[in-house]
């Protein structure tokens, strides 16, 4: 049979001699997808009809974007969208035709995600019928959306020596009531304001990231077949927050209103940055298959292609790569807490001040908070810690070859343990949104809230887990999968354990989850092999990118396939292969893993206060002892008053001490420390004995008086944590 391209309307006029190119590119390699090369056919009185007669100059409407067409040669039968790009009745009309990806990669470029196709739920009840909705499907294992409480704003005011903060919430449980009419303390133009608000304000569901996949792609026709984020009992419970604070006081729920400012391809690239989510087309059957490049490197190979070459392979040998991640840190926030930002590129360059030990006890030197993510610097001398780095850092090893740099606009956001009033207090961990609050339906005043449809908003894209708090019974929202204590949180009440965080470091972080076999490759494979194959029409027609293929025994990821058409027996396909063997030599271990090492000894301060003291005032305890006993008395005690110390602080150029330290007890001198006071002392008098036989005393008043001024040593030596 002849090569056929046809649209809706009819099947265009082609030559005798006419061929095209097709090229199929892996989304795991390419960003382009598969498409043919521009090839032009004759501007034939049918060709030009197809295309609504482009050619002519006074044509009232814009070309068809993206027209449907459907490419047939024999059994080869696939449908794509044609792209024209230039129309000419003497020149002919020259256009490409898009397949599987492509067809979607050039759509969703400036597509918002506010605009895929999203229910509204608009109950007959109106609001006091909608949240009840909202609150029980919250909770159920099918639901396309999660509650918990979220900071939206963290305002700080200064009253002379008083700090008060004053956060806003979402979500907030509060007296058991949050969804009723109530008052709210504001923060307006710099000062505190109590805020009438009305039934259903802040009440605002998260939209789970499955579901949002889904809906994507079945605005475009297609069907979801495998979501690795439907049935994964974490993932599942991954969502989207927002800021839509009244998005239900007008007594219906638009789901539009509960998404993010940002493109599809945006929200697809966050995905791919965070988990490696690619998605595979098939523009036939109009079905999706969305994979994890670990789970596609993981994969059993589904064909041997060794039988099917045409031509010895050529192997280009790549420069090895290293992988960077990294997401936004835009938040910031009076409080260093408050604030995402890292303090340094990478968790290598922070660490290695501290020559990478760490630990998670409190009295360490550099001491983690696991269900934080943040760490704080503990003075030797003084004991007081500060905050120095959040765990946000991007994933980047620094080592001396080329980066497959990939980056997304979703935003790393800092949290803190929050006391909510109800029954009894409860302490939840919420992030921190500090992207202020959505008003579609109100607009807040000094005073009340009232209803009208002024817009101002600002939502950045942010991804959060819905997790379980044990302790107190709720569900709250963070990007660390662990508690307080280092261990996995549950999803649910009931649940399973979590163990993937957001972060891209560490060991539950995305880095060792998803990616650490991709860079295992980019740094010693992915070398390109070349050839050319004799390629079955099915083959061509479907090529399935998700999966390994065999080469002469050896595993293989195909990146592009590249054919004509019409097929013909005698021009194989041109192939190119990407390897995943690894080639020695090569240390994972070494190369992917931040070398942290826990701590074992500290510096631990002493003086020789004690004896000092005791040294200077024996001569005037002895003589108040002497002077007491010779009248039959005995001295009770020294009193130690107006004591003065030199407290002026000092920077100790010492952070841990090593094991050779500790071994050797050794010891630094510090400084000598002022140290002044008054000594007084008390007699204690014998009165005689009570007819019971007991012994009666009475204790003078203090007497005495005598100043001193002396020095003493403080040091600091190594022991154990």
């Amino acid at each position: 049979m002849a090569l056929r391209i046809s649209n809706t309307s009819g099947t265009f006029d082609l030559p005798k001699d006419f061929s095209t190119e097709i090229e199929d590119s892996s989304p795991i390699y390419n960003e382009r997808g598969s498409q043919s090369i521009a090839a032009t056919i004759p501007g034939t009185r049918n060709n030009l009809r197809l295309n609504n007669y482009i050619n002519r100059t006074d044509i009232d409407s814009a070309p068809i974007a993206d027209e449907r067409v459907t490419i047939s040669d024999g059994v080869y039968h696939r449908v794509g969208k044609m792209n024209t790009t230039k129309a000419s009745e003497n020149d002919g009309i020259t256009f490409n035709v898009g397949f599987g990806e492509s067809e979607l990669y050039s759509i969703w470029e400036d597509v918002s995600l506010q605009s895929i196709t999203l229910p509204v739920i608009r109950p007959e009840g109106g609001v006091s019928e909608l949240l009840p909705y909202i609150i029980e499907n919250s909770q159920k294992d099918d639901s396309p959306f999660c509650l918990f409480p979220v900071a939206v704003s963290c305002n700080r005011k200064k009253d002379n020596d008083t700090v008060t903060d004053y956060a806003e919430y979402i979500n907030n449980y509060r007296d058991g009531y949050w969804w009723k009419a109530r008052t709210e303390t504001f923060f307006i133009n710099g000062e505190p304001v109590e805020v009438s608000l009305p039934e259903g304000y802040g009440i605002v569901p998260f939209i789970k990231v499955s579901y949002i996949l889904e809906a994507i792609f079945s605005t475009y026709g297609y069907t979801v077949t495998e979501n690795p984020f439907t049935n994964h009992h974490q993932l599942g419970q991954l969502v989207v927050l927002n800021n839509a604070a009244d998005c239900c006081v007008k007594g219906e729920l638009k789901y539009a209103d509960l998404m993010p400012d940002c493109t599809i391809n945006e929200f697809m690239q966050a995905l791919w940055c965070r988990f490696g989510l690619l998605y595979f087309v098939d523009g036939n059957t109009r079905k999706v298959r969305l994979k994890f490049i670990r789970d596609i490197l993981n994969s059993k190979t589904t064909s041997d292609w060794t039988l099917q070459k045409a031509s010895k392979p050529i192997i280009n040998f790549e420069a090895p790569q290293q992988l960077k991640l990294s997401a936004a840190t835009n938040v910031r926030g009076e409080d260093p807490r408050w604030t995402a930002a890292p303090a340094a590129d990478s968790l290598d360059k922070f660490l290695k001040p501290y020559h990478y030990i760490v630990t998670t006890k409190a009295n360490g030197y550099l001491t983690y908070s696991t269900e934080s993510g943040l760490y704080y610097k503990t003075d030797n001398i003084t004991g007081r810690s500060e905050l120095v780095s959040t765990d946000f850092f991007p994933w980047d090893r620094g080592a001396d070859m080329a980066y497959k740099e990939i980056t997304s606009i979703d935003e790393f956001l800092p949290s803190a343990t929050e006391r909510f009033k109800g029954n009894i207090y409860k302490y939840i961990r919420v992030p921190y949104y500090l992207f202020g609050k959505v008003h579609r339906y109100t607009t807040i005043s000094s005073s009340d809230v009232e209803l009208s449809e002024n817009l101002n908003y600002q939502t950045p894209l942010a991804f959060c887990f819905s997790f379980f708090d044990t302790r107190d019974r709720v569900t709250y929202g963070s990007q660390i999968c662990l508690d307080i204590f280092g261990e996995p949180v549950l999803n649910k009440q009931n649940g399973k354990a979590c163990e993937i965080s957001l972060l891209f470091v560490g060991k539950y972080g995305l880095f060792n989850h998803f990616w650490k076999e991709y860079d295992a490759i980019l740094r010693h494979a992915n070398h390109l092999i070349e050839t050319d194959m004799h390629l079955s029409a099915q083959q061509c027609m479907n090529p399935d990118f998700s999966s390994p293929i065999l080469l002469d025994g050896q595993r293989m990821l195909p990146d592009t396939i590249r054919y004509t058409l019409p097929k013909s027996s005698s021009f194989p396909a041109t192939v190119k292969l990407r390897t995943t063997k690894l080639l020695k030599p090569y240390n994972l271990k070494e190369e992917q893993t931040v070398p942290i090492v826990d701590q074992k000894y500290k510096w631990a301060l002493f003086d020789n206060k004690n004896s000092v003291v005791e040294a200077a005032v024996k001569p005037q305890k002895d003589a108040w002892r002497d002077e007491a006993n010779r009248d039959g008395n005995s001295l009770y005690d020294l009193q130690y008053k107006n004591v003065s110390t030199d407290t002026v602080d000092i920077k100790v150029p010492l952070s841990v001490p090593t094991e050779e330290d500790y071994n050797n007890k050794k010891e630094y001198f510090i400084r000598k420390v002022n140290y002044s006071f008054d000594l007084y002392y008390r007699i204690r008098y014998y009165l005689g004995t009570t007819p019971d036989g007991h012994l009666h005393y009475e204790i003078s008043n203090s007497r005495g008086g005598v100043h001193y001024d002396l020095q003493y040593d403080q040091s600091v030596r190594a022991e154990l944590l």
